[in-house]
């Protein structure tokens, strides 16, 4: 700094100069400025800025040392230009430093008419720069000087009684205070330079999106105090590799953790009894997981598209399995389900392309449509004997009485197939991926075929619909590439939409005035009464 002779409270800053490890903004300026430094400083200082300044006036090698190391390591230059700083020597050699380490300057002229030398015009005649001669007449120059710093230099946490509502801190790590017994909606969200936040042991309840797209958050230990974190609370942080959850009774709110997509290491309190919908969609990195033992719900979508995930043991205390839990789980090979589970939900194992055998335990009373949707490997169905709802013949999932066709093991080795006559309904999704089936014969004891019952059969080049059925529900055989001919009577009267989309192969067989034939002109496919 410049070597003047001053009065020591004169010149004294009487401000913080912060001595950390954090980011910060490195000050320039001369000592005979600091009344006019000093204000504008107070001013950057009620917005949490760290930021390091000299106020000694000590001169010799040690100094020039630290000066050197202080501006190696801050994350911007903050310059006062004056006739005094560009006289200084201390100064020039400070933005010189500066320009070498490549470091962004924030030039702020304390008078207009400061000549810049020429040994330093190079460095700073091209530069943005603000006005700060007079904090009340320069206001809207020092906001906008203000708006321009680095956040990665502030140290903000806005906090009002026990709630911390907002962060404007940059830093890579942030201890949240004693006493904060609730991190507010949002508080946190998109702090992109957090590595590390320590909770605390006061803090109680995380809310909506409270830490939404943090970036690179690595880690997270939810300690016991913790009860409830709210919807989406991290979702998006995307660097997250670790997660320890240590309370029995938390209340893990929808999508907490979802599209953590590099986070591969869970543990979670064995006393958690329900996990929500979609609190570990989007997990990608996830290959394992021990639930907890007390485990009851597995809830919507909470682990769907887990691409990653291999093996799943379902803790004995589960009743249910909620809609789309495991819903695109490209990689799981093996789940064991125990005997208190009653419902499987729907989709709940849809596009588990690598999964080859499911086993149904006898509790199981309800499995809603599409469960194995896309479970292209499949081949084995069983359920246990002792089950009353529903039983599989030849690796055929049927309701106990054989009334209602839920699922064929799509990777079976067989080309042709007869529906049992006592079948009245063809679930949807049923045959769907069956790549193997040439031919499907249908009994005329179905009345309905359902959504997606026949989807992508690739070898299917002919069918009869029986005379029994008045409905063929959306996209029944949609992407049936080599399908022939289909024979449709004039029973049925209700086509859902898109139900031959694919079939560009495809001629219909049917009566000149029936529904049948008013669909085919419709959507412009080839009928002929015989």
């Amino acid at each position: 700094m410049a070597n003047e002779i001053y009065e020591a409270d004169y010149y004294d800053m009487g401000l913080n100069s912060y001595d950390g490890e954090e980011p910060y903004i490195f000050v320039s300026y001369s000592h005979v400025d600091v009344l006019k430094v000093r204000e504008i400083l107070k001013r950057i200082d009620r917005e949490k800025f760290r930021y390091w300044y000299d106020d000694t006036m000590e001169i010799g090698e040690d100094f020039r040392l630290e000066l050197q190391t202080k501006i190696e390591n801050c994350s911007a230059f903050l310059l006062f230009i004056s006739d005094a700083s560009m006289q200084s020597k201390y100064c020039g050699m400070e933005i010189i430093m500066a320009f070498k380490n490549n470091k962004r300057i924030f030039p702020v002229y304390l008078d207009d008419a400061t000549v810049i030398p020429g040994a330093l015009k190079m460095i700073l005649e091209n530069l943005q720069h603000v006005k700060g001669a007079s904090i009340d007449k320069d206001a809207k120059y020092i906001d906008k000087l203000i708006a321009s710093l680095p956040t990665e230099t502030m140290r903000s946490l806005s906090i009002e009684n026990d709630v911390l509502l907002r962060c404007k801190d940059g830093s890579s790590t942030i201890s949240v205070p004693e006493g904060v017994r609730v991190i507010g909606a949002g508080a946190f969200k998109n702090c992109e330079k957090l590595e590390v936040l320590n909770i605390g042991d006061t803090v109680e309840s995380m809310l909506t999106e409270a830490c939404r797209g943090c970036k690179h958050l690595d880690s997270l230990v939810l300690p016991k105090n913790v009860r409830y974190v709210g919807e989406s609370a991290f979702r998006d942080c995307t660097h997250l590799t670790s997660l320890s959850v240590e309370n029995d009774d938390i209340e893990l709110g929808e999508r907490a953790f979802e599209n953590c997509a590099t986070l591969e290491d869970i543990h979670l309190a064995n006393g958690i009894s329900e996990i929500y919908g979609g609190v570990f969609n989007s997990c990608k990195a996830l290959r394992s997981i021990t639930l907890p033992e007390n485990l009851t719900v597995l809830g919507e979508s909470s682990f769907a598209d887990c691409v990653s995930l291999k093996e799943i043991d379902i803790p004995e205390n589960v009743t249910k399995i909620d809609d789309m839990v495991f819903n695109g789980c490209l990689s799981l090979e093996h789940i064991d389900m125990k005997d208190k589970i009653t419902k499987i939900g729907k989709y709940a194992f849809k596009d588990c392309k690598s999964l080859e055998k499911i086993f149904l335990p006898k509790s199981v009373n309800s499995i809603g449509i599409g469960s194995f949707r896309g479970c292209t490997n499949l081949k084995e169905i069983t359920v246990d004997a002792k089950n009353r709802y529903f039983k599989s013949v030849d690796n055929v999932l049927f309701n106990k009485s054989k009334s209602v066709l839920l699922a064929f093991s799509p990777k079976q080795p067989i080309s042709s197939y007869t529906i049992p006559d006592s079948v009245i309904e063809i679930r949807a999704w049923s045959f769907c991926n069956c790549t193997s089936l040439e031919q499907i014969i249908i009994p005329d004891s179905v009345s309905e075929i359902g959504e997606g019952a026949f989807y992508q059969c690739e070898s299917l080049r002919n069918i009869v619909i029986p005379d029994s059925v008045d409905k063929i529900d959306d996209t029944a055989f949609r992407g049936c590439v080599n399908l022939e001919s289909v024979i449709i009577p004039d029973s049925v009267t209700d086509f859902g939409w898109g139900v031959f989309n694919g079939c560009d192969k495809l001629r219909v067989i049917c009566s000149d005035k029936s529904t049948a034939a008013q669909y085919c002109d419709k959507k412009g496919i080839p009928h002929s009464a015989e």
